[in-house]
């Protein structure tokens, strides 16, 4: 594995690329995606699958995150990170080990829609896979998650953060993740001695971001970039599998959905992660590795 940085719109960000040990030529490439405002370290549980199947796998914090640069710190604003995949593909298309034409991306909870947002942008993402996928209409999530009380408490501690943000130029600091479910509870804390650049805090602001991020109205013009969706079918409060559901029933063909039997810690350790992993990786290798390219169709000379 390799720490690398690349330049994404003026911000350097931070990168973790793990090479196959074996190849005999360029070999297609996957851009990871972590969830919310973790940091690339987790994704060392995802990226080896790729790496030993026979891909380069580049893992990314997006900008304010992790050891990734840009101010304020822990900014949560999806579009910007839907950028900072679309930055890491082009990175990866300048290294010799990498095929520039077979490049996918991956990402977790909020980062799977976040990949999906930006593939839907960026033609040359050749496939998509959304792992456990969160968020596909922020305003429709967050007000199912808090409730109609929940969610007016919400609008007016944003209307008060920006008046703030008028006055003073800047945002209040919140918690990002409050778990109420005892097991991610604890993998949160777990997290925190894990990944010491991890920092479970956000700007205020960035909420209001959430709120208008929306692949579920864009996947429709996804297509033909093929789509993998991989969701929890077991409890699970904070991956909504109607929410994956729905950016499915909207997204065009070629695409495929597996609801995997495991709660809301499943995908991300043990065999439920190896099973999901597994499927990616055959997804990748149908579509990044065997599937033709579209090729310019030369005019007629006669």
């Amino acid at each position: 594995m390799e720490h690398i940085h690349f330049p994404s719109l003026g911000t350097r960000c931070a990168g973790d690329l793990y090479l196959p040990e074996h190849a005999d030529g360029p070999v297609p490439g996957v851009v990871l995606g972590h969830s919310g405002v973790m940091v690339k370290e987790a994704l060392a549980d995802f990226a080896p699958s790729l790496a030993e199947a026979g891909f380069a796998a580049l893992a990314i914090d997006y900008r304010t995150v992790g050891s990734s640069e840009g101010e304020p710190r822990g900014q949560l604003y999806p579009e910007r990170q839907a950028e900072d995949l679309r930055a890491a593909v082009s990175y990866l298309r300048t290294r010799p080990e990498v095929d520039p034409d077979r490049i996918g991306l991956w990402g977790v909870s909020l980062g799977g829609m976040v990949a999906i947002q930006a593939a839907v942008f960026d033609r040359r993402v050749k496939a998509v896979v959304a792992h456990s996928p969160s968020i596909g209409d922020g305003w429709r999530s967050m007000l199912q998650l808090r409730g109609q009380v929940g969610f007016k408490g919400l609008r007016d501690a944003l209307e008060g953060d920006w008046e703030a943000r008028v006055e003073k130029g800047e945002s209040a600091r919140v918690p990002f993740l409050a778990l109420e479910h005892e097991e991610a509870r604890k993998s949160q804390e777990l997290a925190s001695q894990r990944y010491p650049t991890w920092r479970n805090e956000i700007t205020l602001d960035s909420l209001e971001h959430l709120l208008m991020f929306a692949p579920d109205n864009l996947v429709e013009r996804l297509a033909p970039t093929p789509l993998l969706m991989i969701a929890n079918g077991g409890y699970d409060p904070y991956h909504s599998l109607d929410e994956a559901q729905s950016v499915y029933r909207h997204a065009g063909e070629p695409k495929r959905m597996e609801v995997l039997p495991y709660d809301v810690l499943g995908l991300y350790t043990g065999e439920g992660l190896k099973e999901a992993m597994g499927l990616a990786v055959d997804w990748f290798d149908r579509y990044l590795r065997k599937a033709r390219l579209a090729t310019t169709t030369p005019a007629p000379t006669s």
